[in-house]
């Protein structure tokens, strides 16, 4: 069973479950953490501490540049721009920071994983192989 760690205040949206699942596959545990952070630093301890799962966080982009340039692994959404009728976002990509190690030395790499290119719709592909 993979673990997800969800680091909001707001429940996931459908749209954002079906692609953890299309990412992570179907037997997972997540975790709802509303934590709010105080510091810059604040996401990259998180994503340590926590290093039983996998972290998907929503954040500033601070937190997200000091998260990957330390670096650690974790997702980030990206929605559509445009509201829908119902007044939601489509979700419109899944990123990946993961660290690929070269000589000796830790680097981030910014990966797209998932896609949706219609805003209308839930449901998207993921472009990489799923994680067990």
């Amino acid at each position: 069973m993979s673990k997800i760690y969800w680091v909001s205040r707001h429940d996931l949206s459908p749209a954002q479950l079906s692609a953890i699942r299309d990412l992570h596959g179907a037997d997972l545990e997540i975790v709802k953490d509303p934590v709010v952070f105080q510091s810059v630093e604040g996401l990259a301890g998180y994503i340590r501490e926590h290093g039983d799962g996998f972290v998907y966080a929503v954040a500033g982009a601070p937190y997200y540049l000091h998260a990957a340039l330390v670096p650690c692994q974790f997702g980030v959404f990206e929605n559509h721009p445009a509201r829908r009728q119902d007044g939601t976002f489509g979700l419109a990509t899944v990123y990946h920071v993961t660290v690929v190690e070269q000589q000796g030395i830790d680097f981030p790499v910014f990966m797209k994983v998932w896609v949706n290119p219609n805003p209308m719709s839930d449901r998207g592909e993921s472009l990489i192989p799923v994680a067990r």
